[in-house]
C-alpha cells in the first residue's frame, strides 16, 4: 500500500494506492505540484483509496439522486444510501464502471478501478475532486467553476455558464494587463482563512488547460460574464452578489450539513470580496474595462 499526501487550498488530501505496482505520477500527473513530503503530522481532511479490484454491487435501497452531468452525460449516476453516497461513471469503451463509495461528509472515499489508461485516470481525478470538493466545505473552502487570473499577488475570478467566454476573457487579460498570469482555468478553490482574508488557490483540476499551480493569492473580485454586443460592468451588492457567485460553487444539495456549510462560507466571502457583472465582447477593451473598474472599487 502506497500513500501520497497533497496540499490543496492549505488542506491535506491523502490518496492511498492499494496496488504496489501503481505509479502515482502516471495516474494523477496534475497532482504532482501539490505533493507534500513528511506530512505525517498534518491532519488529513480527505482520504481517498484507489482499490484495483471489482467494485461491489450497488446495494438495494439506494436512492438515485442525480443522473445529470455536463462532463459525463448519461454515464453518470449518483446514489444516496443510508450511510454513504455512491458515484458511478460508466465507460464508453467497454462495459466497465468506475465506482466511488463515500461516507456522508466525503472525508473517506474508496474508488474501485479495473483498468489503467489515460481516460480512466481522468475519471479518477474527477472523482477525487468530487470527494475533496464536498468535504472541504466543512473547512470554509469552496471549489469554484471559474477561470482565474493572478496579477501582482492578487486574484480575479471570472464566472459564467459553460461557453460564456471565461477562458477567452482570461486570455485577453494575459494579452492586455501587465503582470497577468493564469492561475487556474476551471476549478480553483476559494477559502475564508483564519486571518479574515479570502484567498483563491490553484488546484489539480484545470479543465482542458494544463495549469496546475500550488499557489494562493488574495482574491480581489468575482466577475460574472455574459456575452453582449457592448462592454459594460456593474457592481453587485448584497443578495445580488451572493446569487451571482452561487451557481459557480460546487456543492451537492442532498447533504444539508455540507450545503449549509457552503452557504455560510459564501455569505461571509461576498461580504468581503467585490462582485461584478460584466456584459462584454471577447475583446481587449473588455479586459481593460474590467481591470480598471476593479482597481477603482478597491481604492
Amino acid at each position: 500500500m502506497i500513500k501520497a499526501s497533497y496540499s490543496i487550498a492549505d488542506l491535506y488530501l491523502e490518496v492511498i494506492f492499494s496496488d504496489h505496482g501503481t505509479k502515482r505520477q502516471e495516474i494523477l500527473p496534475s497532482f504532482e505540484p501539490f505533493l507534500v513530503k513528511n506530512s505525517q503530522s498534518q491532519k488529513k481532511v480527505c482520504t481517498v483509496e484507489l482499490a484495483f479490484c471489482e467494485p461491489p454491487m450497488i446495494e438495494k435501497g439506494g436512492e438515485l439522486r442525480s443522473d445529470v452531468s455536463v462532463v459525463w452525460g448519461d454515464n453518470f449516476k449518483f446514489y444516496e444510501q443510508e450511510d454513504c453516497f455512491v458515484t458511478t461513471i460508466a465507460s464508453n469503451q467497454d462495459n466497465s464502471v468506475l465506482k466511488m463509495n463515500s461516507n456522508k461528509d466525503f472525508s473517506q472515499s474508496i474508488i474501485y478501478v479495473l483498468s489503467h489508461n489515460d481516460s480512466v485516470h481522468k475519471v479518477i481525478s474527477w472523482l477525487i475532486m468530487v470527494a475533496f470538493g464536498q468535504t472541504s466545505l466543512l473547512h470554509h473552502t469552496i471549489l469554484l467553476h471559474a477561470s482565474v487570473i493572478s496579477c501582482n499577488e492578487n486574484g480575479y475570478a471570472f464566472l459564467g455558464k459553460s461557453g460564456t467566454g471565461k477562458s477567452t476573457h482570461s486570455r485577453r487579460w494575459l494579452e492586455t494587463i501587465e503582470g497577468a498570469q493564469l492561475l487556474n482555468d476551471d476549478n480553483p478553490a476559494i477559502r475564508l482563512n483564519n486571518d479574515g482574508h479570502v484567498y483563491i488557490y490553484g488546484t489539480p483540476w484545470s479543465g482542458k488547460t494544463d495549469c496546475y499551480k500550488s499557489v494562493k493569492v488574495r482574491i480581489q473580485a468575482f466577475v460574472r460574464l455574459k456575452q453582449a454586443a457592448y462592454n459594460e460592468i456593474i457592481s453587485r451588492k448584497g443578495l445580488e452578489a451572493f446569487l451571482s457567485v452561487l451557481p459557480s460553487c460546487t456543492a451537492i444539495r442532498w447533504s444539508k450539513n455540507l450545503y449549509a456549510a457552503m452557504i455560510g462560507t459564501l455569505e461571509a466571502i461576498v461580504q468581503k470580496v467585490p462582485v461584478f457583472e460584466l456584459a462584454c465582447l471577447p475583446d481587449h477593451d473588455a479586459a481593460r474595462l474590467c481591470h480598471r473598474e476593479i482597481l477603482n472599487s478597491n481604492n
